[in-house]
């Protein structure tokens, strides 16, 4: 493969170093042009294996772009296909970070602490459910494939890297792949069904922390005895190894950790086995995790692990077809990517949430960006505007490039009427017309660089015009004030988990609050909860209509809300 030299071109790009080198694949250091690092792997589209590519693209370039973003993976910030000669290649651009393998970390200290190994186990083990709820499979997941990154004080951040032998997901549970496709499946870290009939399941990469979570406590890797040598041919490997385990069990591998390690004998011996889902593994290594885990020189965010996952479309109240609609238009491609490359099909560009106010709009985008899992970035067009000439234009450039960096990003404009209103032909308000095109120029097919545009508005009748047209924002959705079935919902929601009287009547609430925003709704919930707090009482029906009485929907400008307490 064709090597690039230090100084050298690739896109946007300038290569510092070279860092490996393969048949097919290279990877480097390199600098944008505000010199900040990155990483960049080459792809040599004439001479990469067929069964590692996708289309017409390599298959990690295909893993990358499923994924949202995740502590414990890299970050895809840019790919790019270029012609170097007769060579076609691809090149990917991910997040520059330094430190040291897992693999040059074990050999410098040797034998982990117990709090260590779980605490990087609890790293891979997240990098894993990420990948699988996004239908990938690692499938090489080995401790030269673990970076840790250094933090300025000293610490350690476990990455999972190198999605090269990444997978789809089957659509089954054992489904068996080409022999050639895992030919450099690695002994000592596959699982037994994968070396010995390529087939994929979930339990792969359970398999593959099990036993590097063996070799964080032993300092060396599992069954290192088996008869294998470097040159044999990886067929040969993967039979040795087969056959070594039939005579070779688990539990004699772990015999001798039982009474060094026993909290982690469990965890190790089930992945091993292949007898534990990735719940049940959290959860052994969560419950076993010590203080001295937890404040070691592995700096994992235990407790954020554990914290309630963010929920999505579940947390929304009603709202059923506009869910449905979403779904299908920008959650069902990425769910089901075969179908999607088939179909050449594409994300919309852009969204544009319409209604009136307190509706809901906001909250919407924050559901979908945490159902798609990608980042989120909320601006208001207020943060955007400048007295200074042209400044608001490079502030308009400065978020579509800072959500570019993340990968994958949700960027939500609020009330972008503020920005995006129409432009007027000789007008003197020049400037103006400048930030709606430079706007409009960032919009422009930014579904590319990995951004979805999520605009709100009350106002859609003052939007420029070319903004709503196809390649910029594709669909356009009206969000109106809840319905009676939303609105019994919505007082469910907010009245759940208070102290609440026997008279509550949610019917009796949502046909009285005919017209409410959804906003309204915990408003008149937070309302009478003070006035029974005051009272020192449960929640009563009384309490609730009573300020349902006295506070007019927010929707209905003819009626002043009244201050105070009645």
């Amino acid at each position: 493969m064709h090597e690039f030299k230090k100084g050298a071109s690739i896109g946007n790009y300038v290569v510092l170093y070279p860092l490996t080198s393969r048949e097919y694949t290279q990877t480097y250091c390199v600098a944008d042009k505000n010199n900040f690092q990155f990483f960049m792997k080459v792809y040599d589209m004439n001479h990469i294996p067929v069964f590692l590519q996708n289309g017409e693209d390599p298959q990690e370039l295909w893993a990358y772009t499923h994924l949202g973003l995740c502590d414990y993976l890299p970050r895809l910030i840019r790919s790019g296909r270029e012609k170097e000669g007769l060579v076609n290649i691809v090149y990917l651009v991910t997040k520059y970070f330094r430190g040291k393998l897992l693999s040059q970390y074990i050999e410098e200290n040797g034998q982990l602490t117990q709090g260590e190994a779980q605490a990087i186990a609890l790293a891979l083990l997240k990098a894993i459910q990420h990948l699988h709820s996004h239908g990938v499979y690692h499938l090489d997941i080995t401790p030269q494939n673990v970076l840790l990154e250094v933090t300025a004080e000293g610490t350690y951040t476990p990455k999972l890297f190198d999605l090269e032998y990444a997978c789809e997901r089957p659509h089954e549970e054992g489904t068996k792949f080409k022999a050639q496709r895992f030919e450099k499946a690695d002994p000592y870290y596959s699982h037994t069904d994968l070396l010995a009939s390529q087939t994929v399941s979930e339990a792969d990469d359970l398999f593959s922390i099990g036993a590097i979570l063996y070799t964080m406590l032993t300092g060396k890797k599992p069954w290192e005895d088996c008869p294998i040598t470097s040159d044999m041919p990886f067929v040969e490997q993967h039979i040795n190894m087969v056959r070594w385990r039939k005579d070779h069990s688990v539990d004699s591998l772990l015999k001798p950790l039982v009474s060094v390690h026993p909290p982690m004998f469990e965890a190790m011996a089930r992945t091993m086995d292949g007898g534990i889902t990735s719940e049940e593994l959290e959860r052994l290594l969560e419950a076993q995790l010590s203080e001295v885990g937890r404040k070691s020189r592995i700096n994992v965010d235990v407790e954020a692990l554990s914290k309630e996952k963010k929920m999505g479309f579940a947390e929304i109240a009603g709202m059923d077809e506009l869910k449905q609609s979403l779904s299908q238009r920008v959650l069902w491609p990425l769910r089901h990517a075969e179908k999607a490359l088939q179909y050449r099909l594409q994300l919309p560009n852009g969204i544009l949430f319409y209604g009136p106010p307190g509706c809901g709009k906001t909250y919407f985008a924050t559901k979908l960006a945490e159902e798609l899992k990608w980042e989120m970035e909320f601006v208001s067009t207020a943060s955007l505007g400048s007295a200074y000439q042209h400044e608001t234009q490079g502030n308009i450039q400065k978020i579509f490039t800072k959500a570019e960096k993340y990968g994958h990003c949700v960027l939500c404009i609020d009330e972008i009427d503020g920005i995006l209103s129409g432009r007027k032909e000789g007008s003197t308000n020049s400037s103006h017309n400048d930030e709606v095109n430079e706007f409009l120029v960032q919009l422009n097919e930014c579904h590319k660089r990995g951004i979805l545009v999520i605009g709100t508005t009350n106002r859609k009748d003052i939007i420029d015009p070319a903004a709503l047209r196809a390649g910029r924002f594709d669909l356009l959705i009206e969000v109106k004030e809840p319905d009676l079935e939303m609105r019994k919902r919505l007082f469910e929601m907010y009245l759940a988990n208070r102290p609440l009287a026997e008279d509550i009547d949610i019917a009796e609430l949502a046909e009285m609050s005919d017209g409410y925003a959804s906003s309204d709704v915990p408003f008149v919930v937070n309302e009478a909860a003070l006035f029974a707090a005051i009272a020192d009482q449960p929640i009563s029906q009384t309490h609730l209509t009573n300020v349902i009485k006295n506070h007019p929907s927010s929707l209905d400008i003819t009626k002043p809300n009244p201050i105070g307490f009645q």
